[in-house]
């Protein structure tokens, strides 16, 4: 992931570690199916536009997305590419983008 800052690297170890879960896994499902998994409760949501869609000579679909994935308060804006082949499976062909864009910090007093 070249290009980047470390951010896609230090989601994808946070996604592991905590919910056992690849962010290539992540963006795919969330992508494809337009949420995310309830395992992720309301810690987690993505938001992904589809920008297109190209069927390739082999028979697999490749689609282009852009959208925010919101992960414990921090908002990350990303780009990747979704590859599905005939037989349907499906994986992150690339990544365009991921980077951090909002983040809100939040102290909680005692009553």
């Amino acid at each position: 992931m070249s290009g980047f800052d470390d951010s896609y690297d230090k989601v994808d170890e946070f996604l592991v570690a905590n919910y056992h879960r690849h962010l290539e896994d992540v963006l795919c499902d969330g992508c494809l199916i337009g949420r995310l998994s309830t395992q992720f409760g309301e810690r987690a949501r993505l938001m992904a536009r589809l920008i297109r869609s190209t069927r390739e000579e082999d028979g697999g679909l490749a689609n282009a997305y852009e959208g925010i994935l919101v992960l414990d308060g921090l908002w990350y804006r990303f780009a990747c590419q979704v590859f599905i082949d005939h037989g349907g499976q499906r994986f992150l062909s690339d990544v365009s983008q991921f980077e951090a864009v909002q983040w809100q910090a939040e102290v909680k007093v005692p009553a």
